[in-house]
């Protein structure tokens, strides 16, 4: 039964009971002329709020109805939306809001005739002065486009306008007079435009979903714990993965220890899959993801909350947050430093999950599960002595371990941590790994030095576009001799039209241009340089002619493409589409 609340005196301490039973305000109190007992307050407040109550209905219905109330239902809807609640004959004037404009009569407005464009000087201010209606004449004269003369018409603008005195006064280019050039200049109509964008988007949208189709029907466990030898911590989940570049002396009798020949590929690799089951876990995550994005198909995020439960979180499969004993040297206790980069594609695990926790039935669960996972790996990645000598790296090592570092604290919500790496990039990795020329000397000094310059490119690259997200400008970063990105692009540009014929070092492998024209795109989208244009003009029927020949992997940068073209250089944008086709 609920209980009666206590009125303000039963409250009080025992030593006030004395009060109890008295009026708030007796005969003897300053009530006492003529009123009398403790409920005269009460009745004084129930007699003005009925007073206030009659008045109120009594206006109600025989007062005016507000003018807002007589507009029908357009005006009557809630007012948190200012865009559908201000009527349209006053959003001019803003009256819905002012109440004291409320009943007076909107201005006529006067149209000029169009015959008579003296009229326009008789126009009513508001509509002269009205920026969308007609631009100022600063605009005007910025943009090219005209300047009023003494009757209102409109005449158009030289580049350099002469001056009183005879003289030519330059007229300085603003960014929208550069782009009415440009867009005059060009080959392309707009429909074609539009036309060439709807067909690469088709096209790119239909490579994404085979891809993703492929992994739907992929029912191969992906584990660490599927290999048939194990660590030297005797612990199938922890990873493991063989250097790729060491083989067996041949000077002991049992290999060890292993020798170095670098650039050539030790096939022994494939005898332990965790590596590449790693890698296929991230990629088909990763396209299965944004095939959802595009088509909305639950079986794709179905399969994702899969694999990557498989991977981390199942107790018969899962990964311990570490590595351990990544690129391991058979006969030594620990991995190499240069395993750590094993796991720094994850940010486009990341990426997915941006749109797959969009499922209505994706696991709640899941995310909050992979944070917890990543948090500790995290720490390995902070504390452990090959994941420190990894960050050391003065070459692709160092900027793929910032790479992976930042997505990861992207995902766990450590934002101002990911903008001390992009900060520290400027110059830890630019400033270091670049010269005054462009070059890359770590990269330079490669058996495949072409391969390697590109793939640090891609990471420096994939850095400055989290830098656009975290307010750290990296693609117009110069360090104390000049040192640029765009420089590194620009070092490598004249030999995509002789085929490395003179490059400076030594390099076996030849030299691929699929990934270089990758970097070319983005350049063009970000730098705007002509001759990025032409260098992709000069690639892409070479690449296109070895994909259709099958010797390369048929894809399409569009998506890449298109997302850095709206997002180049904005600061805060999502950049995840433009991860695709990067690295």
């Amino acid at each position: 039964m609920k209980k009666a609340r206590p009125n303000s005196v039963s409250v009080l301490p025992s030593h006030h009971t004395q009060f109890k039973d008295k009026p708030l305000h007796g005969a003897d109190g300053p009530l006492s002329a003529g009123v009398a007992g403790r409920w005269t307050l009460r009745r004084v407040i129930l007699g003005v709020g009925s007073v206030l109550f009659v008045y109120i209905i009594i206006s109600t219905i025989f007062g005016s109805v507000p003018e807002h109330q007589r507009r029908g239902p357009l005006a009557t809807r809630p007012e948190s939306d200012p865009y559908i609640d201000v009527p349209k004959d006053q959003s001019k004037n803003n009256g819905y809001n002012n109440n004291n404009n409320q009943n007076k009569p909107l201005p006529e407005i006067k149209l000029s005739p169009i015959d008579n464009q003296d009229n326009t000087k008789n126009n009513d201010n508001e509509i002269k002065n009205d920026p969308w209606n007609q631009p100022s004449k600063q605009d005007q004269i910025q943009n090219g486009s005209g300047s009023d003369d003494q009757t209102g018409n409109n005449v158009p603008e030289d580049d350099n306008k002469a001056d009183e005195d005879g003289g030519q006064v330059e007229v300085k280019e603003t960014r929208l007079s550069k782009a009415i050039k440009a867009r005059k200049n060009s080959p392309a109509t707009y429909a074609q435009l539009l036309s060439a964008n709807r067909r690469e988007f088709d096209y790119a949208v239909a490579l994404l979903v085979r891809e993703a189709d492929t992994a739907l029907r992929n029912t191969k466990v992906f584990s660490v714990t599927n290999k048939d030898q194990t660590a030297p911590s005797k612990d199938i989940h922890d990873y493991l993965s063989l250097s790729k570049y060491y083989w067996p002396n041949p000077k002991t009798s049992n290999g060890i220890p292993y020798i170095r020949k670098d650039g050539a590929i030790n096939p022994e690799i494939e005898t332990v899959e965790d590596y590449r089951l790693l890698r296929s876990m991230i990629r088909e995550v990763h396209m299965m993801g944004m095939a959802y994005h595009f088509t909305g198909d639950k079986a794709y995020a179905d399969q994702c909350a899969k694999r990557l439960k498989e991977w981390f979180l199942d107790e018969a499969t899962y990964m311990n947050p570490n590595i351990n004993f990544g690129s391991l040297q058979k006969g030594q206790p620990f991995g190499a430093r240069t395993g750590v980069l094993d796991m720094f594609p994850i940010f486009r695990v990341f990426d997915a999950l941006h749109y797959l926790k969009q499922e209505p039935t994706w696991p709640k669960d899941l995310i909050p599960n992979l944070q917890e996972w990543f948090t500790r790996y995290v720490e390995w990645l902070e504390t452990s002595h090959l994941a420190k000598a990894e960050r050391k790296g003065n070459n692709n090592h160092g900027t793929y371990y910032d790479v992976q570092l930042i997505g990861i604290y992207l995902f766990l919500g450590k934002v101002e941590d990911a903008r001390e790496i992009a900060q520290s990039a400027l110059s830890n990795r630019i400033d270091i790994q670049i010269n005054a020329n462009g070059e890359q000397p770590e990269e330079l000094s490669r058996k495949t030095s072409w391969y390697y310059s590109v793939f640090n490119l891609q990471a420096l690259m994939t850095l400055a576009r989290w830098g656009d997200d975290l307010g750290v400008d990296m693609w117009h970063h110069e360090g104390p001799q000049g040192q640029s990105i765009k420089k590194a692009i620009d070092f490598m540009l004249p030999h995509v039209f002789t085929n490395g014929k003179d490059w400076p070092v030594p390099n076996i492998k030849g030299f691929p241009m699929g990934d270089y024209l990758k970097c070319l795109q983005i350049a063009w989208n970000i730098y705007g340089d002509e001759k990025y244009l032409k260098a992709i003009e000069h690639l892409e029927p070479q690449i296109q002619k070895d994909m259709d020949a099958g010797k390369l992997k048929t894809i399409s940068t569009f998506l890449c493409d298109i997302s850095t073209l709206l997002e180049a250089n904005k600061r805060g944008g999502q950049g995840l589409i433009w991860h695709w086709c990067l690295t």
